[in-house]
């Protein structure tokens, strides 16, 4: 029966695709012919002819020396429709080539020594690109640096599209910003809180909550969901090394494209690609330690290498990386002990991608991530803590490596994610995109006291595997309006269970020997089946302005089976079933050809933290029943907002108001030590901005600035009280000034500024207040040989301060408020060949 219903939907859906396809037979595809190359005093001229008069949609980006302008929906009309390399006798411009990519026409242009400069000129049925060769490594370093706001975007509309064209606030963070932020550190969530507005600010904690606009993010790798839903743990964040990534994009705002959980936004981590060229490698080598004393301790190194290739039809790359992080001191030279940090921990990840090019439109690539991270520190955090102005310090208290002689272990976290992707760029007229993937996630958190609650000493295991599919196909239905549609399944198993140890034990040693008394569960394996059916719509107006919407029904659905508590109350499982519809709209207007506007109204869709619900659940509790618990949450969300793209500056200002009827706020319970779920109306708003400017052929500097806040009605009674600051960041201020110093040494300073926040602390939501802190840091490149040396100083001034996770945490437990790192410095050595 399931199998006559799928076929039945299989037909139902390609059925609309053939009917367009009888109307697109009459429509005449627009061809590239005629292409020649020819010598100027400045470099070479390549003009080409095209069929119809309509202007051609063209992007551009780089790859090492060469530029490649690709041409989009159109087809190549020459002997060999393939590829074709022309002659050009200039010797500073060494080739030029056409080549035939899926449905797109790419002009790929090399330099000799470096990447030249193209200027597009659209005529009568002729494209021209004037290309010009540049000898100084300044003016060609300073076209490099221009952002590329031209590049497609993926995760705001599932397929590649123009910024311009997006009526949402979308942050790219491209390989190059990658590199430049690693030479200060390789956390990811540190990374994304110095670059993404409304991303919470920067932390050295792995226990980071991913979430963009005061709600949770859902985050990707390469569109296979990461979040857990027992989101006791938090990791999202450390499950790949920023060198496995070629770029994040970030969708902020609610939105329902790939599926639920993304009340705040999307997180979509994309992978490295394999290089064209036939063979290359990759080796990089680092060491860092903290810039006080040089402490012995503080000292870690990196390892890092990969290789990559393309042989006939085939690609592959294969890349791995090993950090080994020394211990972290804050400025007043004093060791930091961290609850879920990262330092003093091994980390390793395997990227693998194996790809086929079957033709010009069908490709299958398999790809394959390994990560592990495991912390072992011989110092805990000394219950007793030191008066800083008034103000408490947690203190090391050095015990020797931890001992876990019957079970359990340190700190940990590993991540397997498979994914098998196929793609067609010509399916009767329409480009399908499917991937199939599995995911098994393991974290183990380090030991904690919490005596005289509950659960004494512990530490928690959480198990989480998901497997699931993406289907989309988008459908032209005319030059100017296209469909997207198509279904998504996920299936989600995860448990957590507590590691009990013995408190004599535990305080005979100073809280070294971790001897394992009882494995208790306290959330028993559940399933969480979520399917999406989804259809989105694009339609060009005009020219200028352009109209985005669609539907989505998000159907989820929980199951667990009987259980007994962690404080030993029989529960009888069951299952209970969620469904909605989410709609989207949008639009974009080019107001001129540098600045664009656009509106937007989006739906996200979640359901409560299960973990909490079945781990503390109230006396009598049923699954199914318990409605007001266990309800999910729709989010509607309105923006306004403009983007501008001048020559030499680009920047964009949103704003945003969000609610919710039913939402998910969190009660600190003194006597579990854990959060309770509160269900109550919500609303949370803000301002948005970005700026990058290119001064001149030396001087780049720029910017972002996150203002929000968000109030709850946990009472039910009209009176709204501020949002926690565990959800609501305070104002974040970021700003860089780059300069090319000598032509092959460049240097970056760049700021962070987090404000104060003490609204929750007056009401009595948080036990303390958020005091502002300012970061400098110092990122140097220079070209030294075939490779490149980087030098990182993190904290340049040695601020003392405590990071926002330290503050907001300090009330629950003193042994959470450690200072963050003082001065520390990085320096890595990469060499390509």
């Amino acid at each position: 029966m399931q199998r006559f219903i799928n076929s039945t939907c299989l037909m139902a859906g390609l059925l609309p695709i053939a009917f367009i396809q009888l109307v697109q037979a009459q429509e005449v595809v627009n061809l590239i012919f005629d292409i020649q190359a020819q010598a100027t005093t400045t470099g070479v001229d390549v003009q080409m002819k095209s069929l119809t008069d309509e202007p051609l949609l063209i992007q551009e980006y780089r790859e090492g020396n060469t530029i490649i302008i690709e041409i989009l929906d159109v087809d190549l009309g020459l002997p060999n429709d393939n590829n074709v390399i022309l002659s050009t006798p200039d010797e500073a411009i060494t080739t030029v080539e056409a080549e035939k990519v899926d449905r797109n026409v790419q002009i790929r242009i090399t330099g000799k020594d470096n990447l030249p400069k193209v200027n597009i000129i659209q005529g009568d049925k002729i494209l021209t690109l004037k290309a010009e060769a540049v000898s100084d490594f300044s003016q060609a370093q300073k076209y490099q640096e221009i952002p590329e706001t031209i590049d497609l975007i993926v995760t705001a509309t599932r397929k590649p599209d123009e910024l311009r064209r997006i009526p949402r606030s979308v942050t790219v963070i491209n390989r190059q910003q990658i590199e430049e932020q690693t030479a200060l550190t390789e956390d990811l969530g540190t990374i994304l809180g110095k670059l993404v507005p409304g991303f919470g600010p920067p932390s050295d904690r792995a226990f980071t909550a991913s979430s963009l606009r005061g709600r949770n993010a859902s985050i990707l790798i390469d569109g296979v969901p990461l979040n857990v839903n027992n989101r006791d743990f938090d990791r999202e964040l450390q499950t790949i090394s920023p060198n496995a990534i070629e770029r994040i994009e970030v969708l902020r705002g609610p939105s329902a494209l790939y599926g639920g959980e993304a009340t705040g936004g999307i997180i979509n981590i994309i992978t490295r690609r394999p290089t064209e060229e036939s063979f290359v490698s990759t080796a990089e080598i680092g060491i860092d330690a903290a810039l006080g004393e040089l402490q012995g301790e503080s000292f870690g190194n990196f390892l890092r290498y990969g290789i990559s290739g393309k042989k006939d039809d085939f690609d592959f790359l294969i890349d791995l990386s090993r950090k080994d992080s020394g211990a972290s001191f804050d400025a007043q030279g004093d060791r930091i002990p961290t609850i879920q940090g990262t330092d003093e921990s091994e980390t390793f990840n395997l990227l693998g991608k194996l790809g086929v090019q079957f033709d010009e439109n069908q490709r299958l690539q398999f790809t394959a991530n390994y990560f592990y991270d495991r912390r072992e520190s011989p110092f805990i955090s000394d219950p007793a803590v030191d008066d800083i102005e008034g103000r408490r310090k947690a203190r090391a208290l050095r015990v020797g490596t931890l001992e876990f002689p019957n079970g359990g272990g340190p700190q940990m976290d590993q991540n397997i994610l498979l994914n098998l992707s196929y793609s067609h760029n010509d399916l009767w007229g329409s480009s399908l995109d499917t991937q199939i993937y599995y995911r098994d996630n393991v974290s183990r958190s380090d030991p904690r006291d919490r005596r005289p609650g509950a659960f004494g000493i512990f530490q928690g295991e959480l198990n989480s595997q998901n497997w699931g599919t993406r289907f989309s196909v988008d459908t032209p239905v005319s030059p100017q309006f296209n469909i997207l549609w198509g279904f998504d399944f996920d299936q989600e198993t995860s448990s957590n269970t507590f590691n009990l140890f013995d408190g004599d034990i535990f305080d005979a040693t100073n809280g070294k020997v971790n001897r394992l008394t009882e494995k208790r569960i306290l959330v028993p394996a559940y399933d969480l089946n979520s399917l999406g059916l989804l259809a989105q719509v694009q339609w060009d107006v005009s020219e200028n302005f352009t109209l985005s919407g669609g539907l989505r029904y998000e159907n989820i659905k929980v199951s667990v089976g009987d259980y007994t508590t962690f404080f030993d109350d029989f529960i009888k499982g069951g299952s209970d079933t969620f469904d909605d519809f989410l709609f989207n709209v949008g639009a974009s207007f080019n107001v001129t050809e540098e600045v664009t506007l656009f509106a937007n109204f989006s739906q996200g869709f979640s359901v409560p933290d299960f973990g909490i619900v079945f781990g503390f659940p109230d006396p009598g509790f049923e699954v199914g029943q318990d409605v007001n618990i266990t309800q999910p949450q729709k989010v509607n969300e309105f923006e306004l907002g403009l983007r501008g793209n001048w020559n030499n500056i680009q920047a964009s200002l949103s704003g945003f108001y969000n609610y919710s009827d039913f939402g998910s706020a969190f009660e600190f319970n003194n006597d579990t030590g854990f959060f309770d779920i509160v269900r109550a109306p919500e609303r949370v708003y803000g301002i948005e901005a970005t700026i990058d400017t290119q001064i001149n052929d030396f001087w780049n500097l720029g910017g972002t600035f996150s203002w929000s806040d968000g109030e709850a009605d946990l009472a039910n009674d009209g009176n709204y009280l501020p949002l926690s600051s565990a959800r609501i960041s305070p104002i974040k201020f970021t700003a860089y000034v780059q300069n090319q110093t000598l032509p092959n040494w460049s240097n970056r300073l760049q700021a962070t500024w987090i404000g104060d926040r003490s609204s929750a602390f007056d009401e009595g939501v948080d036990p303390s207040p958020v005091y502002s802190y300012f970061l400098l840091d110092l990122i140097s490149s220079i070209k030294l040989g075939q490779g490149t040396l980087q030098i990182g100083i993190e904290n340049l001034l040695d601020t003392f301060y405590f990071p926002l996770y330290s503050q907001r945490t300090q009330g629950f437990s003193n042994t959470f408020y450690s200072a963050g790192s003082g001065r520390t410095i990085s320096v890595k050595y990469g060499i390509s060949w």
